[in-house]
């Protein structure tokens, strides 16, 4: 890692927040609603880290107009806050590596291929919005994970490059656009095993954790 890191970019959902759990029952009871069924091992590969623009389209048809996609995502995100809103905390150790970081001088950034509705409900139910330089979220990209632009605008609002940038991830899109984005990647493990995140710098479960003094040593 290069000395002159300045900046680190997190995902939100299984980053900031071990909720994925809780996005898969969402998913499930969303569509079973609907007439359709979402295994785990589904949800893991096709579904999580990706925008529901996309997803939508993807399970409902390309006919949708954008009208419904906005009303069939909305319906998931509201199942998705009603199930976790009694079991809103952040990832251990996350306010005061948050603290040390912007005590060092990093910028941060959120990158989430959540609506801004999800957005708003955990960076403020967590209380953490003062701690981020940037937040980006599922309306200020056209394209989703595993495509590199939600961390290459979050680089542009930080104004930082790629070189001195650390995006903290747990999905395999959001691996893939980190790397994609020219960053390093710290994997978080709350949603696939360590052994399936390729590419990573090292892998975390939570900000406890260690390694994080190889970097961050202060």
């Amino acid at each position: 890692m290069p000395e002159s890191l300045k900046a680190a970019l997190f995902d939100m959902d299984g980053v900031i927040v071990d909720n994925n759990d809780f996005h898969r029952k969402a998913w499930q009871q969303f569509l079973n609603r609907h007439g359709m069924e979402l295994t785990d091992s589904d949800y893991n590969r096709r579904i999580s880290g990706r925008v529901n623009s996309e997803l939508m389209r993807m399970l409902f048809g390309d006919q949708l107009s954008e009208e419904e996609v906005i009303a069939l995502g909305e319906e998931k995100e509201q199942i998705f806050r009603d199930l976790y809103e009694h079991h809103l905390r952040p990832l251990k150790g996350l306010r005061e590596f948050l603290k040390l970081l912007k005590k060092a001088g990093f910028k941060l950034a959120v990158g989430t291929s959540a609506p801004v509705s999800n957005m708003d409900f955990i960076i403020d139910g967590l209380g953490i919005r003062g701690l981020f330089d940037v937040l980006v979220h599922q309306g200020m990209i056209e394209r989703g994970k595993p495509d590199p632009q939600i961390y290459q605008l979050c680089m542009e609002k930080l104004s930082v490059t790629p070189q001195h940038s650390l995006v903290f991830e747990d999905s395999l899109a959001g691996i893939q656009a980190g790397i994609a984005s020219g960053a390093e990647v710290i994997g978080v493990t709350t949603t696939h095993h360590g052994s399936e995140l390729k590419g990573t710098l090292f892998n975390i479960s939570d900000y406890q954790d260690t390694q994080l003094e190889s970097l961050f040593p202060q």
